[in-house]
This record gives structure tokens, C-alpha cells and sequence, in this order.
């Protein structure tokens, strides 16, 4: 496997890691709780299969998905949410008894690490896939797809946070800690699928429809992270 593509499939997640740690930077997590964060988010792609697989055996989605619903139907079955899951219970587990988890913000630190950690073994698998235009794959992957694990993560910590500090409300925000990431990531992909099977024109618009709700989503992103610095 040739460096230069370990690179490319790394360094939009560590950039990304990079920038919500720099944000933390007054009140730090331990490196050893990140680090397992991270590794955390690299098995939880192998985890997912653990959902996505039998859903498809199930027949809840198709490994050839044809018109609108079919690929509804694997953008959320086949990713949102067995992979949204899978993190969702990792992040459980990593802050269950982690004394260190001890404000707002920390939910939303760990959860990227665990999104980055995600992206970065999905990345590689994309990458090898894409055979000699690995290159290509990579720039595309690294400016749309990453920043989506990213904000899916934001979405997944912020509303974890507030299931842990605020008891009364717990059950409603644990499932929005779930919900919201799912909701996002199924519509991330679905419209992705569809323009590539559309016509020119109606490719054209979706492309449009897309990058309005990719940039409505790093804003939301953005809002979360800024009210729990608060």
C-alpha cells in the first residue's frame, strides 16, 4: 500500500481531529482516552457490519438498489444507521466511567475522534477501490465525505452531552444522540445516490439541493460546538 494514499486517507481526518482538540485546547482531554477514541472509530467499521449485514439478509435493503426508495432504503439500512449505531455504542462505552468526561464539550471531543477514527479505515478501503485514480477519490472524499463523518459526529456528541448532564430529559436526548446523526448521514447519502443515477439536469440540481444541505450541516455543526464551548 503506497504511503502517499495512507496519507490522503489520513490527513482530512487528523486535520479535523486537529481542529476540534484546538478547540479543547483550555480544557484538554487525556492523549491515552483520544487515542482510544480514535481506535475506537477504526473498529466501529468493522462493528457496523454487525447490523448492516443482517438487515440486508432481512431484505431490508438491496446490494442493487434501483429508483429513489431503493436507495433511501440502503442510505439507511446499509450506512446511516448500522454505522451511526455502531459509533453511538462505542461512545457509550469509552465515556460510561471516564472521569475525565466532565463538561458539555467533551462529548462532542470524543465523538469526533470516534468519527475521524471511522473515516480514516473507510477512506482507505475507498481509496484502494478507486484502483490508479485513488488521487481523485481522496481530494472528493476529503472535501465532502470526511467532513460529513465529521459534522455526523458533532450532532452524535452534542446531544450526548446533554443526555448525561441533564436527567430529567436523558431518554429524550439519548435517542436524539442517535436520531439526529442518522437523519443527516441517510440524507447526506441518499441524495448522493440518486444524483449519480439521475439525468444530466436533474443531476445538476440535486448536485445543488446537496452542497445547500452539506453547508446547512457543517453550520449546524458549527452552532453545536458553539453553544457547549459555552
Amino acid at each position: 500500500m503506497p504511503l502517499s494514499l495512507i496519507v490522503a486517507a489520513i490527513l482530512p481526518s487528523l486535520v479535523l481531529t486537529g481542529y476540534i482538540l484546538f478547540k479543547d485546547r483550555e480544557h484538554p482531554e487525556p492523549a491515552g482516552y483520544l487515542f482510544k477514541a480514535f481506535a475506537f472509530g477504526m473498529l466501529s467499521t468493522g462493528f457496523s457490519l454487525c447490523f448492516s449485514v443482517p438487515l440486508m439478509q432481512l431484505g431490508a435493503y438491496s446490494a442493487e438498489p434501483a429508483g429513489v426508495w431503493g436507495h433511501m432504503r440502503v442510505a439507511l439500512f446499509g450506512a446511516a444507521l448500522p454505522e451511526e449505531l455502531a459509533k453511538l455504542i462505542l461512545l457509550a462505552l469509552l465515556l460510561r466511567r471516564n472521569p475525565h468526561f466532565d463538561e458539555y464539550f467533551d462529548g462532542i471531543v470524543y465523538a469526533v475522534c470516534i468519527g475521524m477514527g471511522f473515516a480514516f479505515v473507510e477512506n482507505i478501503g475507498y481509496l484502494l477501490q478507486a484502483g490508479d485514480y485513488w488521487m481523485n477519490a481522496g481530494m472528493m472524499r476529503g472535501i465532502i465525505s470526511v467532513p460529513g463523518h465529521y459534522a455526523f459526529a458533532v450532532l452524535m456528541g452534542y446531544f450526548y452531552s446533554l443526555s448525561a448532564f441533564s436527567p430529567a430529559k436523558r431518554g429524550l436526548y439519548r435517542v436524539l444522540a442517535l436520531l439526529a446523526p442518522v437523519l443527516a448521514h441517510m440524507a447526506f447519502d441518499w441524495v448522493l445516490m440518486v444524483a449519480g443515477d439521475a439525468g444530466e439536469g436533474l443531476s445538476g440540481l440535486l448536485s445543488i439541493v446537496f452542497l445547500l444541505g452539506f453547508i446547512r450541516l457543517q453550520k449546524l455543526a458549527q452552532k453545536g460546538i458553539a453553544r457547549h464551548l459555552a
